[in-house]
Order: C-alpha cells, then sequence, then structure tokens
C-alpha cells in the first residue's frame, strides 16, 4: 500500500495517508491551505494530538477506560498515558482500501473501506465494517463516514473528526465563530470528563478575535451547525450535536472537532449509538471556504 492517496479537483487537493485511517493530512482549496496535518509519514507516527484523525468507534475519552454496555463491562487499553483514559478510538490504527475514485463534472470522489474484527482492540468484542467517502469540490471537501454492525450483538458507536484549521498566521488574530450556548463542565482540566453539567459559553456564538483564548472544550446546545474561522467553515450535520476545541501550545492552527456523542459517552450515553447487527449509520461533515 502506498503512504499516501492523492485526489485533484481542478485547483484543489486532498491528500490522504491510507495506513492511518485514512488521515487527510493535506487539504488546500481552490490553492489555499486549509489544514495543519502531519504531511509525512515520520510526522504521523510521531504525532501525539491526533492532528486530521477519524474518531471511532468513539471520539474523546472514555474515563480510564472502562465502560459497561448491555449489562457487560469492557476495559479499554488507556492509551492516553497521561490521564489514564481511552481516547478516540481506534480508526487511525487501521489501514484502508480504495474501493473507488471518479472524476465528475463539479467534484471527484474516492471511497476507502475498512473493518474492525472481533478480538482486534481490547475491549470492544463488535465487528464493523467503516466506509469512508470523499467528495472534493473547488471550494469544499464533503465527508460521509458510514458504520455497519457486521457481528451478531449490538455495538456501542460514535464517530468524529479531529482537523487543525489553519489561516497561515498564529490564531491569536484569527476570528472564529462558535455556534453553541454550552459547553460541558468537566471534572478537571487534568481528567476532561464531562460532569453531567452545562455551563455558559462564555466566548459566545458570534464572530469574534481568539486573543488569547485557550480551549480544550467540549461545546453544545448548537445555534446551528456550523463553525466558522477566518474564511473557512466546518460544518455538520444536525444529527451530530457536539463539537469540541483546542487550541495547541504554538497556536498556529486550532482544532475543531465534530462529534456524534459527547465526551465518555461510552459511559453517559450522551449522543451514543447502539448499532445492531446489520444496520448500518451514516455521518456528514466537511470544511469550505467562504
Amino acid at each position: 500500500m502506498d503512504d499516501f492517496h492523492v485526489v485533484t479537483y481542478k485547483n484543489s487537493k486532498l491528500q490522504l495517508a491510507p495506513k492511518y485511517g485514512c488521515n487527510p493530512n493535506i487539504l488546500i482549496l481552490n490553492g489555499q491551505k486549509v489544514l495543519d496535518g502531519n504531511e509525512t509519514e515520520e510526522l504521523l507516527k510521531e504525532d501525539y494530538i491526533c492532528k486530521g484523525d477519524f474518531l471511532a468507534p468513539f471520539p474523546n475519552r472514555v474515563c480510564d477506560g472502562i465502560y459497561t454496555f448491555e449489562g457487560e463491562t469492557y476495559q479499554l487499553y488507556p492509551n492516553e498515558t497521561a490521564r489514564g483514559h481511552a481516547l478516540h478510538g481506534f480508526l487511525m490504527k487501521k489501514a484502508c482500501e480504495l474501493v473507488s475514485q471518479d472524476e465528475r463534472a463539479e467534484s471527484t470522489v474516492a471511497v476507502f473501506r475498512t473493518t474492525f474484527i472481533k478480538g482486534e482492540f481490547q475491549g470492544y468484542p463488535f465487528d464493523l465494517e467503516m466506509t469512508l467517502t470523499f467528495t472534493l469540490k473547488e471550494t469544499a471537501l464533503d465527508i460521509e463516514i458510514t458504520a455497519k454492525n457486521t457481528g451478531t450483538t449490538n455495538a456501542p458507536y460514535g464517530i468524529g473528526w479531529h482537523p487543525y484549521l489553519t489561516a497561515g498566521k498564529k490564531i491569536d488574530d484569527c476570528k472564529l465563530r462558535i455556534p453553541a450556548k454550552k459547553i460541558m463542565e468537566v471534572r478537571t482540566d487534568k481528567e476532561l470528563i464531562p460532569t453531567g453539567k452545562l455551563l455558559e459559553n462564555e466566548f459566545g456564538p458570534e464572530l469574534k478575535t481568539i486573543g488569547a483564548t485557550q480551549l480544550d472544550t467540549c461545546f453544545t446546545d448548537l445555534v446551528d451547525h456550523t463553525v466558522k474561522f477566518e474564511n473557512i467553515e466546518l460544518w455538520m450535520e444536525e444529527s451530530m450535536q457536539y463539537f469540541q476545541s483546542y487550541t495547541p501550545e504554538e497556536r498556529l492552527s486550532i482544532a475543531v472537532e465534530p462529534m456524534s456523542c459527547a465526551p465518555d459517552a461510552f459511559n453517559n450515553g450522551l449522543g451514543l449509538i447502539t448499532l445492531e447487527p446489520g444496520k448500518s449509520i451514516s455521518h456528514q461533515f466537511g470544511i469550505r471556504l467562504v
């Protein structure tokens, strides 16, 4: 398998890393670089802040990696060593195979597929088939991720994406709109596990300069489903009621992460999907220039 797969349409380019869950590590829309990604395999291997990763079968954290589903308790591998939680699922560890690629009048569409096999990952004894569809347009990238339960028992499921948006300058000087009324209170900054209480979004839902704002925050109670950062919009379908935003230390980009469920959803059930045998579910989200 090649290290990277390139999709182009007019003056736009998408580079994917199929060996790493189809991580979109380069995205250029109409000549503008919009993602701060790990552009080499070495950077992908070393990355600890999950730039560009797709997050399944759960986004964000599962507290201590322990959860109970339909009467059975499971222990996920606690890969977030600093906090002892399970973080961001397993899709970024899965190789994906190209199913098809079609050049169309207004886009290029590439479809990839991978599977989770029962027993492959500690604490998740369920079978899933994952299909990732990328539609690259002149000024937009649309993504659809479909999960199908190919096993014989119900499976817990959630999906998210972890892109870092860049405007080619420090985010302190950039404008951001966060369309949410509430944030999820967490136990401590160290643990980042929701308490169940919602707090006011002090940043506010209007477009404003980021300045010195620091975020590692889950937003909900959405006004709409589009986050704006400079001339870049990240959108997600209405079924996705949560997103996380994170400001890295170097402040050259900002993570805006659409999620189908809340942090620790395998325990608190907020947005958690119970996927029945033979059933599929799809989620759409993407990035566009405005």
